[in-house]
């Protein structure tokens, strides 16, 4: 007797879907292919269901049932019932018990199917070797793609990639899509506050978030959550009752170690298998309870037993020396007096520790009257918020501190002004900290001059480093000091525009190496994300845009540059000015102005001048003119940046003195122009140079750009015989007769497709974009053909017609589609739609998606334009998904 299957087992949840996560989708994509089981493993609120229903496929939802093979067989059967042509071999297998010979006759059916997914959803609740056995025989069907999403990796993990927490987490940029659908009132840099600390958990997120929305603020939220039953919807079900009350008490403390488990009276052992159900962090042999869990948890107990472990928690933190830890205890246990005074006397050295949000969070559990009635508590909490990049709130802190008398907000003001790099709000608290405290205004002052530009009176006042050295112009060296600095302690606090990560990366995209300065911005932006810095993750993203800018890779960078500007919202104007500049950089007047206007209210002359040559340095590379105002500093690396520009004429000199010129760096000049120069000085060992740069674009059909000028073909040969060259390398014979032409007509077509690509070429020259006979590949000379990967696909050559040229016209199309269909979403399989609208297996496929309508429109107009009609089964399946019939109405 067949077994029953619910059939919601069969569909999947329904899930909010307020970002689209491309990231995640391109790592599906290009996981696939190398591994055909991906094992989704995160604790719940990850978003793998919701990940996984976006992307498409067969699903099945497991229940402990399936731990069982057979059971398992019969779930697989009935999500592949409707595809399969002959069931009842598998079907008799099973009633028999028999679950690897069911395996192996499902294997033939899907062997046979279209490529597809299937996701196997709650996947650790059917954890057993008999049914990893089972999923990887389907797995070797090798049109089927397998993704396992289970709350633990094990025992899933020996079938292929784990995808884990770390990528399923939302980076900054999923953080602000949430916060745009949800908050949209919400500025980013408050937004970036919250994913820092829920560290990219989009459940955690989405809670924290809504509480924000209520006014609460983030760190208060995440200590005291708002929302403590929907949490434990998706934690508990399923959880032993014991496991569930000793979860409850263990959250009490935090943490479960050998010493709580001794003050709770219980073995640690008892969480352990259900450390990713709870969400449970494992460090070292303790276990760590995320903090909105904890107070989820904390809620289910009674108020004085609460109190109670409370208590005798803080007093034993107390004793280990455990300061952070006893203030948090005291306070949850109401003993308010003494965790004020332990924060006075501890809390400037949790600062120095990196310790920001640990801080504010204690100091917003605090009764206002009791923070009032200790102003070093006012003062301690402006600088929390200045470490943590809430630079408004600390400004106001600070006023607050300074009119209860604190001295030092002074001092706190002038900082605040150094990190957000605005010297012209700085000067003031400078001057009038200096009679109180004139060593620390010392050191504060030369930093300030720096920032102003000023670098000489800087210098004058002992200051020294990477920064100095660049904005005195001599990157070269900045470059080579932060090389061989040690590298950064990991628990200090974020240093913003001094991050020795974004540092670095913005002098690898100067004087070094392009790739290098992509990865350290990459490395920035996790620094920032580490620490919970806003201003660090937005500047991380716009100094990456600087390293896609000297790479070329315009569209990249102009998205780069525009999450920078997002994250920037609601942050000082400061912060956007690198932003702004960057997409100047890629063709945006009123960008530029804005940057302008920024860079000036903050007082900063350098980075206006800076900015200004990075866009007219980039407009450049792009064929393109920008016109050069005079730049007022004392740079002179930037200032000969500046005479040299737009590099028409001479510029030997300045090649010479600074070689990184000529590589791809932020103040590259166009590569035909250095590599002209080069050849002029000798050292390119080429016959001649042409000084151009040249643009062929095969696909959709044939064009050649020359410095960004159309170039005209004026014989229809030479546009075949280029189209041609493309294929391959030829012998003048077998090119004549592709070409079919006489050894007269050929020198004709081969010397004006050379004058054609390199004008003003001297007679007799050899050729430098064509050897006999074939293209050399230059850095002078693109070729969309040879970056399909990155481009927009259309089939090529259209409109020449040859033999040769239709076969690889069908070809690469032919690999394209099957890229598509490999890549198994929607969009994919619409674009593979799009190539062949007559594929009524794929039309059938796309009408069970969001793309119906889009899938049937495409069918049926190529075949309206082949005269004929569409398949009647299909135009039935079409019009059900498509006009489906009203609620009560008689089918």
């Amino acid at each position: 007797m067949p077994y029953r299957v619910p059939k919601s087992r069969l569909l999947p949840p329904r899930t909010a879907h307020e970002v689209r996560r491309e990231r995640l989708l391109h790592t599906l994509r290009q996981g696939f292919p190398q591994s055909p089981v991906l094992v989704l493993a995160a604790g719940a609120g990850y978003g793998k269901s919701t990940l996984m229903a976006s992307y498409g496929g067969l699903w099945l939802s497991l229940g402990e049932e399936a731990k069982d093979p057979v059971a398992l067989g019969w779930h697989l059967l009935e999500a592949y019932r409707p595809r399969l042509k002959d069931p009842d071999e598998i079907e008799q297998a099973l009633e028999r018990g028999a679950w690897t010979l069911a395996g192996e006759a499902l294997l033939e059916e899907v062997s046979a199917l279209e490529p597809h997914t299937l996701v196997l959803d709650e996947a650790q609740r059917a954890a057993s070797r008999e049914a990893v056995s089972l999923v990887r025989t389907l797995a070797q069907a090798p049109q089927v793609n397998v993704a396992v999403l289970s709350r633990r990796a094990a025992p899933w993990e020996v079938l292929g990639r784990v995808i884990g927490e770390a990528e399923l987490a939302f980076d900054p940029n999923e953080a602000l899509l949430l916060a745009r659908a949800l908050t949209p009132e919400l500025p980013a840099f408050e937004v970036e506050r919250a994913h820092s600390l829920v560290r990219g958990w989009p459940l955690g997120l989405r809670l924290l978030l809504r509480a924000m929305q209520r006014g609460i603020q983030p760190e208060e939220a995440l200590y005291a959550h708002p929302d403590a039953a929907g949490l434990l919807a998706y934690l508990l079900p399923g959880l032993p009752e014991a496991v569930q009350r000793l979860a409850a008490r263990a959250s009490v403390l935090g943490e479960l170690g050998p010493e709580e488990a001794e003050l709770l009276g219980v073995p640690n052992v008892g969480l352990e298998f259900y450390a990713e159900d709870l969400l449970l962090e494992r460090v070292g042999s303790r276990l760590r309870f995320h903090p909105l869990v904890r107070r989820a948890l904390m809620g289910t107990l009674e108020p004085a037993e609460t109190r109670t472990l409370l208590s005798k928690a803080a007093d034993a933190a107390m004793a280990r020396g455990e300061g952070v830890r006893a203030a948090g205890y005291l306070l949850e246990a109401g003993r308010l007096g003494h965790a004020a005074d332990l924060l006075l006397e501890q809390g400037e050295g949790w600062l120095a520790s990196g310790l920001m949000h640990t801080v504010l969070s204690l100091l917003d559990r605090m009764p206002d009257s009791l923070v009032q009635a200790r102003p070093g508590l006012l003062y301690l909490r402006a600088e929390a918020l200045r470490q943590a990049g809430r630079y408004a709130q600390a400004e106001a802190a600070y006023r607050e501190a300074l009119s209860a008398g604190v001295g030092r907000a002074l001092l706190g003001l002038s900082r605040l002004y150094l990190d957000t790099v605005e010297p012209a709000k700085a000067w003031p608290y400078l001057e009038a900290a200096q009679v109180q405290f004139p060593e620390a205004v010392r050191a504060l002052r030369a930093e300030n001059l720096l920032n102003a530009g000023r670098v000489e009176e800087a210098a004058a006042l002992g200051l020294t480093g990477p920064r100095v050295l660049l904005r005195s112009g001599h990157p070269i060296w900045a470059l080579e000091l932060l090389r061989e600095s040690p590298a950064p302690q990991v628990d200090r606090p974020p240093g913003n525009h001094r991050e020795d990560a974004l540092l670095l990366s913005l002098l690898e995209a100067i004087a070094g190496s392009a790739q290098a300065a992509e990865a350290a911005a990459l490395r920035g932006r996790k620094r920032g994300e580490a620490t919970g810095s806003p201003f660090v993750v937005a500047l991380a993203e716009a100094r990456l845009g600087h390293a896609l800018l000297a790479q070329n890779r315009w569209e990249e960078a102009r998205a780069a540059y525009e999450r920078a500007l997002s994250l920037a919202e609601g942050g000082p104007g400061r912060l956007k000015v690198e932003a702004l500049g960057g997409l100047a950089a890629t063709d945006g007047e009123a960008a530029y102005a804005e940057m302008v206007r920024l860079a000036r209210e903050s007082g900063d002359v350098w980075v206006e001048a800076f900015m200004t040559l990075v866009v007219a340095y980039a407009r450049r590379r792009q064929g393109k003119t920008f016109a050069l105002p005079a730049l007022a500093v004392q740079d002179p690396f930037l200032l000969e940046l500046a005479e040299a520009y737009p590099w028409d004429q001479g510029g030997a000199a300045t090649l010479e003195r600074y070689p990184f010129l000529g590589e791809a760096t932020l103040f590259a000049p166009p590569v035909e122009r250095v590599r002209r120069l080069l050849w002029e000085m000798g050292q390119l060992e080429v016959a001649y140079h042409p000084g151009v740069r040249v643009e062929i674009r095969a696909l959709g059909g044939l064009s050649v750009a020359v410095n960004g000028q159309a170039a005209r073909f004026r014989r229809e040969k030479t546009q075949l015989l280029l189209a041609l060259l493309l294929l391959r390398d030829w012998g003048k014979e077998e090119l004549m007769e592709a070409l079919e032409v006489s050894d007269g007509e050929f020198r004709v077509l081969w010397s004006e497709l050379l004058h054609l690509l390199e004008p003003g070429r001297p007679a007799r020259t050899p050729g430098y974009f064509c050897k006999p006979y074939g293209l050399v590949r230059r850095p002078e000379l693109w070729v969309d053909l040879w970056e399909l990967e990155r481009q927009n696909f259309a089939p090529p050559f259209a409109g020449l017609e040859h033999p040769l040229l239709e076969e690889t016209r069908a070809e690469l199309t032919q690999q394209y589609r099957q890229r598509m269909l490999r890549r198994g979403d929607e969009e994919a399989l619409l674009e593979a739609l799009r190539l062949d609208p007559l594929d009524e297996a794929l039309v059938e496929r796309l009408l069970q998606t969001t793309q119906a309508e889009a899938a049937w429109s495409a069918y049926t107009r190529a075949l309206r334009e082949l005269g004929l009609e569409p398949d009647a089964l299909l135009v039935r399946r079409a019009r059900l998904r498509l006009n489906p019939p009203a609620a009560g109405t008689a089918g």
